[in-house]
Parts: C-alpha cells; sequence; structure tokens
C-alpha cells in the first residue's frame, strides 16, 4: 500500500520547528506565519479554522535612563525589528477543557505572549476565539512579587548616592512606544523636542538636578498638577513638589489609548531580566491527571530566562453548546528555574514508581545543549492554588551544557514498564540521542546516539508505545524545508508540514496561495524491528506484501486494543481510514483481523477465523462485554460495513428500516449485531436510570438535592419503551419498572415523570412508539388532510428534542442528545443486570460527559458545511 495518504495546502509557511499538533479529538493545528491554521483530516479541502495573530502590546515593565539603551544586555531589544507577529509554539490540550467539552489551543508567538484559544461552536465563524491571556496573567504575577527582585530598594539607594535624575526623553520614548500598537519599533526622538502627535505629554528641560514644567500642556493628575513656575524636583526616587514628597512612580496619561499607566525608573539589567521572565518561547499541556474525582492538566510555558511556568487548567463544571458561559481558568501553580538559558523545548509523560502512585514527568531543553528531567506531585499539583517551586523536584540531568542546542524533546512512559522513561533528545547539528530513566533504580543510561540528519532536527515523536520513532529535518540538497511532524490519535498515520520553494510555482496562480503542505503518511505498515536484508517489498505501490500485512495487523490489533482503555476517546478516524483501504486491497485480510481481535476477549473459546461464528458469540456474550469494547464494535459496523440506504425512506429511519434486500451477507450479520447491541446498551442505560430513581425514593427527601448535576429525566418513555421491547429485554429490567406503582404520586419529586408529549409545531399530541424519532398526530388543514410532524428524540433520556435550543449531534449515528448521560454508563465493565454485577444507580454528583451513548464519541453542535467542524471517525 502507497505510503502517502493525502495533502493539503497552506497560504502560508511556517518558521520554527515542531509547528504542526494533533489534538486528539482529530483535528490538526500548523502554525504557518501569522495565522495558525486548523483542518479537520477527514476534510483536509472541506472548511478551515484560522487563528489569526494581531501585534500585542509591550508589558509597561519600566523605563531606563538613556544613557543606558546601549547597553549590551538591551542590545537584543534595541536590535528588534519584528513587524509581524509569527507562531512560534503551539500545543493542544486533552479534550474536555473548553466549555463544549472540546481541546484548548496554547499559542505563543515570537512576541513572547501566549494565549489560548476555543473552538467557536456558538459564534459560527472561521475565527478562533480567545479565553484566557496567560501572559498578562504572569505579568500581573509578576509585577506583584516585583519580579522576584528583593533588591528593589538597593537601586533607589544607588540612584540617590549618585544623582541619577530621569528627563522626558527615555521615559516618553518607552511610554509611547508601550501605548503603540504598531510594528512594536521603538523610534528615538531628540530630548527637549516635543513630539507633535504627543501633545498631553509633559515636555522636561533639564536643570541641574531639577526638571520643571514647561507649559500647561500636560495631564498629569490632579494630585500631582503644578504651575509652570514651580519646580518638581527629583531625589532618591521620590517627586518633591512644594516641599511635599510623592512617590517617583508617577501616573500619566496616554493620548494614544486613553489608559493610566505606570512606568518605574529601573536599570538596563532590570530591563533586560523582567523581557526575559516574560518574553515565552515554547508551550507544551500535559496529560490529564485525576485526584479524588477532580481531572486537570497542566500546562508548562518555558522562558528566555529558563524559568517554565507551570498553569493548572481544570475540567468544567458543566458543559454546553449552547453559550459560552463556562469560561475557561488557569491558575499559576509553579514557577521553576529549570536551565540558565532560554527554554527550548518540553515534554510530558505520567509515570508511576515502586510504590504504585502516578507522578508527572517532565524533560526540558536548553539552547545550551543541557537536558534535564523533572518529577512533579500529583496531589501537590493538583491542590495547589498559589505559585510555589515545591511541586516539582530535579530526577535527573540527562545531558550538560554542549555546543548543540536542544531543538525538539520527546518523552513517553511504557504501557509495559511505567517506571522507566524513554527520552528522545534532537540538536540543532542533526544528532539524535536517546536515553533511558528508571525509577526504581534511579539510573540513567543512553540507548543510543546517532548523527540521524544533516541539519537542525525539527520534529520528534515516539509511536506504538515506545517501539518507534519518527523524526524529521532539513535536507541540504532541496530548497523544501521541514518544520515537524505530528501522530494521528491512532498512531497509524503521520502529519509533516513543509515549505514550498514559490520559485518553482507558478507565480499567477499558485505561488501567492500555496506556500506550504501538510502531508499524511500512512504508518500502519511500520516495521517495528530492523529490515532484514533479504526481505523485498511489493513490486507495485498498491500491492502488498505478506510481510507489510503482518506489520499492518500488528499495528492496527495495538491500536484497537489501545482505545479499548475507557479513560482514552475513541478516536478512530485513522483506524477506520486504514480498514477500508486494505478491505478493498486484501478483503479476507480485514475479516480475519477483526476476528481475532474480538476473539482476543474470549480466552476460553480458542477457535477464531470464521466472522459468522465470532458475531454470533459476541451477540450471545454481549451482558459480559465492557461498554467500550461495544462502541468500538458499533463504530465499526457503521463505518466499515455500511448499510445500502432505501431511497424514499427518510435518513434518520434508515437506522430502523431492515429490509434485507439492502442487506446482503456479511453486511447482515453486522448489522444485526448492531441491532442487539444498541438494545443491550439502551437497556444499560434504562436499568441505571430505574436504580437511580429507586435510590432517591427510598432516601429523605433532605439528602438529596434537584439541582444535582445529573437529574433522572425521561424515566416515563423508559418506562414504555420497556413494555414495548417486553419479549426481548431482561426480565430484571420489567421487575425495576413495575416498582413505579408503589411509588404513587412520590415518584415527581425524584424524578421527571410525563408521558404526555406534545409537537413543538403544532401542540398536536405524540405517542411512543421508537425511541429516536416521533411523528405527532397532526392538525386538519385545507381540503380535510392532516399534516403530521417529524420529531427527533433525546437518544439519552428518549424525550422529544426541544426545536428552539442547540443540540447535540453524533457524527457517526446521527443521533440527536439534548440530556447528557453521566459518566459511569461509558465505563460499565458488564451489564448492571448481571447476576455477578449487579445493578448500580449513577452518582447524582458526577460531571455529566457529552459523548454518545451507542458510539463513545464525543458529541458536538452540527455546525454548517461551511464551518470546520470534528470528525473524530
Amino acid at each position: 500500500m502507497a505510503s502517502h495518504y493525502q495533502a493539503a495546502l497552506l497560504v502560508a509557511s511556517p518558521s520554527y520547528p515542531n509547528s504542526i499538533a494533533w489534538s486528539n479529538e482529530n483535528l490538526v493545528a500548523i502554525a504557518s506565519g501569522h495565522i495558525i491554521t486548523i483542518l479537520n483530516p477527514a476534510l483536509h479541502a472541506g472548511p478551515r479554522g484560522l487563528i489569526t495573530l494581531h501585534p500585542d502590546k509591550p508589558f509597561p515593565i519600566g523605563v531606563v535612563d538613556k544613557e543606558d539603551l546601549l547597553s549590551p544586555c538591551l542590545m537584543p531589544t534595541s536590535l528588534s525589528r519584528d513587524v509581524r507577529p509569527c507562531a512560534r509554539s503551539i500545543s493542544w490540550s486533552q479534550p474536555g477543557f473548553a466549555s463544549n467539552s472540546g481541546c484548548l489551543l496554547a499559542v505563543c508567538t515570537t512576541g513572547g505572549h501566549v494565549k489560548l484559544y476555543r473552538a467557536p461552536f456558538c459564534e459560527f465563524t472561521a475565527e478562533w476565539i480567545e479565553v484566557v491571556d496567560i501572559s498578562e496573567l504572569l505579568f500581573k504575577h509578576l509585577e506583584s512579587t516585583e519580579f522576584g527582585e528583593h533588591n528593589a530598594s538597593e537601586f533607589h539607594q544607588k540612584q540617590a548616592s549618585t544623582g541619577c535624575t530621569t528627563g522626558r526623553g527615555c521615559a516618553e520614548e518607552l511610554e509611547e512606544s508601550l501605548s503603540s500598537k504598531g510594528s512594536g519599533r521603538r523610534k528615538r526622538k531628540t530630548l527637549g523636542k516635543r513630539d507633535e502627535a504627543n501633545e498631553e505629554f509633559v515636555e522636561l528641560s533639564y536643570c541641574s538636578k531639577k526638571a520643571k514644567l514647561r507649559d500647561k500642556g500636560g495631564r498629569f493628575a490632579a494630585s500631582y498638577t503644578a504651575t509652570p513656575n514651580k519646580v518638581i524636583e527629583v531625589e532618591s526616587g521620590t517627586f518633591v513638589v512644594n516641599d511635599q514628597s510623592l512617590p517617583s512612580r508617577v501616573k500619566g496619561r496616554s493620548s494614544l489609548n486613553g489608559e493610566n499607566n505606570s512606568f518605574p525608573l529601573i536599570t538596563a539589567k532590570q530591563y533586560a531580566s523582567r523581557s526575559a521572565l516574560l518574553s515565552s518561547l515554547v508551550v507544551a499541556w500535559s496529560p490529564v491527571v485525576t485526584l479524588c474525582g477532580s481531572k486537570c492538566a497542566i500546562l508548562a510555558v518555558g522562558a528566555k530566562s529558563g524559568n517554565i511556568s507551570f498553569w493548572k487548567s481544570c475540567t468544567p463544571q458543566c458543559y454546553t453548546v449552547e453559550h459560552d458561559g463556562v469560561p475557561a481558568d488557569a491558575i499559576l501553580i509553579g514557577l521553576l528555574q529549570a536551565h540558565s538559558a532560554w527554554i527550548t523545548a518540553i515534554s510530558w509523560g505520567v509515570a508511576t514508581s515502586s510504590c504504585s502512585k502516578s507522578q508527572l514527568a517532565v524533560a526540558t531543553g536548553s539552547c545550551d545543549g543541557s537536558v534535564k528531567i523533572w518529577l512533579g506531585d500529583v496531589q501537590r499539583l493538583v491542590q495547589s492554588t498559589e505559585a510555589t517551586n515545591r511541586s516539582f523536584s530535579l530526577l535527573t540531568e540527562v545531558t550538560n551544557a554542549t555546543s548543540a542546542p536542544v531543538s525538539t524533546i520527546s518523552l513517553i512512559v511504557q504501557a509495559q514498564s511505567q517506571d522507566k522513561i524513554i527520552l528522545a533528545i534532537g540538536r540543532g547539528s542533526g544528532s539524535l540521542e536517546t536515553w533511558i530513566y528508571c525509577l526504581s533504580s534511579n539510573k540513567i543510561q543512553c540507548a543510543g546516539i546517532s548523527e540521524a540528519h544533516d541539519q537542525v532536527v525539527t520534529g520528534l515523536a515516539w509511536a506504538f508505545d515506545g517501539h518507534c520513532l519518527y523524526s524529521c529535518s532539513q535536507l541540504s540538497q532541496v530548497s523544501d524545508q521541514c518544520f515537524g511532524l505530528a501522530l494521528a490519535p491512532g498512531e497509524l498515520m503521520v502529519a509533516v508540514v513543509r515549505s514550498l520553494e514559490t520559485n518553482l510555482l507558478n507565480q499567477m496562480y499558485q505561488a501567492r496561495t500555496q506556500r506550504a503542505v501538510v502531508e499524511f503518511f500512512w504508518t500502519g505498515g511500520q516495521l517495528l524491528e530492523p529490515l532484514e536484508k533479504n526481505v523485498s517489498c511489493g513490486s507495485k505501490p498498491s500491492e502488498l506484501s505478506k510481510r507489510e500485512l503482518q506489520c499492518w495487523e500488528c499495528n492496527i490489533l495495538w491500536s484497537l486494543k489501545n482505545f479499548e482503555n475507557g479513560d482514552k476517546l475513541p478516536v478512530l478516524w485513522d483506524t477506520i481510514a486504514a480498514l477500508l483501504v486494505l478491505k478493498k486491497l486484501a478483503p479476507t485480510f480485514v475479516r480475519d483481523l477483526l476476528s481475532k481481535w474480538i476473539s482476543s476477549w474470549f480466552p476460553e473459546k480458542q477457535e477464531s477465523g470464521y466472522m459468522e461464528k465470532t458475531l454470533l458469540h459476541v451477540q450471545n456474550m454481549l451482558s459480559v462485554i465492557s461498554s467500550r469494547r461495544i462502541h468500538l464494535l458499533n463504530i465499526i459496523s457503521r463505518r466499515l460495513m455500511p448499510r445500502k440506504e432505501k431511497a424514499e425512506v427518510p435518513k434518520w429511519e434508515q437506522h430502523n428500516f431492515s429490509d434485507k434486500t439492502y442487506v446482503e451477507g456479511e453486511t447482515e450479520l453486522w448489522h444485526n449485531f448492531l441491532v442487539n447491541s444498541e438494545r443491550e446498551l439502551t437497556e444499560r442505560l434504562v436499568a441505571s436510570t430505574f436504580t437511580t430513581v429507586l435510590s432517591r425514593a427510598a432516601l429523605s427527601p433532605d439528602s438529596f438535592s434537584v439541582d444535582t448535576s445529573w437529574f433522572p429525566i425521561g424515566v416515563a418513555q423508559m418506562e414504555q419503551w420497556v413494555a414495548i421491547n417486553s419479549k426481548v429485554v431482561h426480565n430484571q429490567l420489567k421487575v425495576l419498572g413495575s416498582k413505579f406503582k408503589e411509588l404513587g404520586t412520590r415518584i415527581d419529586s425524584v424524578c421527571e415523570y410525563s408521558k404526555s408529549e406534545v409537537c413543538s409545531f403544532c401542540t398536536g399530541p405524540v405517542q411512543f412508539k421508537s425511541p429516536d424519532v416521533a411523528s405527532c398526530e397532526g392538525r386538519k388543514v385545507e381540503g380535510g388532510e392532516v399534516e403530521s410532524h417529524k420529531l427527533s428524540r433525546c437518544a439519552v433520556s428518549m424525550k422529544l428534542c426541544s426545536i428552539t435550543e442547540p443540540m447535540w449531534f453524533c457524527c457517526c449515528c446521527n443521533r440527536w442528545i439534548n440530556k447528557l448521560a453521566p459518566q459511569a454508563i461509558f465505563t460499565m465493565p458488564s451489564s448492571p443486570l448481571d447476576v455477578n454485577c449487579g445493578c448500580g444507580s449513577f452518582d447524582l454528583d458526577e460531571v455529566c460527559l457529552p459523548l454518545c451513548p451507542f458510539c463513545g464519541i464525543l458529541l458536538q453542535r452540527s455546525m454548517p458545511e461551511f464551518l470546520l467542524s470534528v470528525c473524530p471517525v
């Protein structure tokens, strides 16, 4: 099978390593110049999301004396001429941290600013929405702590002893520069001349150690106003006005933005130090950490000063697609002086020590070539509410300072050996290093050093649980430059971004709109061991050798087993795409692979290889199979074995259509399995809801509140569904439903119980016949005909969906949901009606997740075709 799958063109070219990131909700973000392009790999030529970077206002960290402008420490600042902002680093959070349960995207610009963005799910625009300005929060914290400068008073004493004064020149130059939003360039003005574009600033003329107002054009605050013949003397860091001492931090008003600003007088070294603290270079999100039901993720931000700031973001209390009423949060929980030079790379991982205590491992790299591994205490990080340096401790220093700077780092902790941290280091010289650290023995060893590339390594990624490492770099013999790679959630595909040589393109039709390209390559056929010399591949790109099929089988099985973990969202897009291609090339191979995967769930059943017998056995054993495995089978059934739809049957009724004319052979087996599996999932949902209602009824009214996170609704509709399917549902389900009669009128206080439903269009009565769709009895129109309306039902509560409020939508089974299900429904190891399991109720205080109860994938708001949407499958 050909390794190249597809490609997507970009209108701007990247400039820095690691310029591409693939989220766990199946979105690809590319930092290309002044814009970040976000695309759906399932629709690479379709609509895209954008983040347009604008020049940020510099932070008012202080002003320096004019004579200090030529100090060596200020030369980088003075020579900086970045006219247009550019994205330097990007990183996706795990799903569940945006208000719609999506991912947050952290963006770091060349100006050193870091911001968080979310998808515009309720704004209906292509531009993503800024939710948090990390740099602004960091500046406020540093300003409150005086930037960690404990000897600030010593500077004022030194200033007084040397008789240092400040005039208008330098102070106003920097103030105007900080107020402007243009290119960010500082313009020098001759001292003593008034700037015509800034008439409201006070112009001071030097007079020994005194500075006096020249006219009444100044607009200081009322307490600082002085007449033209009054003298203001700067002495010992304070202003003296008519024998009254005022602080040296004089507040003035900028004519450009009308805001009150404060600019302290600082030394050149202080200015350079403060600027380095606020100039961010790299961002990286940690995996999700859980403690006592609280879920959070840590954002690490590396700066030029060698400091790393850690920001905690927790999952929202509730999710919504109606409005952005749940703001994202970011709390500074730590500041760590990791290196003495610029931080250039950060990578996270979750490690487990011998005491079975999960800890966050973070690897950091610097431009001086040093690499360190730090260990974070999960409990202290989750519970922390203020910035400290005690949450992380140095685990080991991998390498000391060398001549080759670190360009990228990739860290992984293998699932089979949780006490080993595997680290890959890419350097600017093109060398590649791999290191292994053992937590139990507290030892580190070098696994290998190779000159893998001739130029800087721009991307690294571990795949298949650390058995494969992908790297990318530049090639000296070609003009196209590579700027990073990213793995798909299933790790069966890799995306690589590279620039295009505009001189080789058509200058009229291509050069202006095709600056870079994102290419997607298959990795499922990757050999996880060195290729033997006597092994040859197929003669044609479309041919599959026996060795390649073995690699595909091994990697696809690993990917499917990886998604059996209930803590990981099922994003099977690359897995389903690979199976669809392999189904055309080798249909028998796909059938045997799925049979082998399903048979592995039943070790006692030795025989495998016959898909018909395997599916029949699974149907008989559905009650003992976990909900996650049933979700995976439902996705494969719908996407890999789709049924032919009948033209005259509406789309929302195709699910219930069972004419065998359109179902043949193996597809019929998968369809029958889908019907039975969805009935099993419905029984689990109904059984848990019934048990929750009965449990609430047994408690006193004061022991629970209606305002809990989850309140049972649609109980009457579920009761009718049990009655309609009484011949096929579990007997225990009918027993639970029969107990509702004993509650009498008390049932209204423990759940929502209403059998009557009316149409939202004509107020006609609606009878319950199906848990998915409904139709009203309608109303008579002219001619005596009855006009009936087709309505949708919520897949969780079975109640009619609202026609005015936005609904959650599943892009796999095309169902609508307005009442989210509790988390427990997606993590059931077996049926709650099983004898060995017992019927349990839901935890009313747990957060409801926007997941489809029949597919398990992330729900979303249905977007117009011209806007970007997520496609997990």
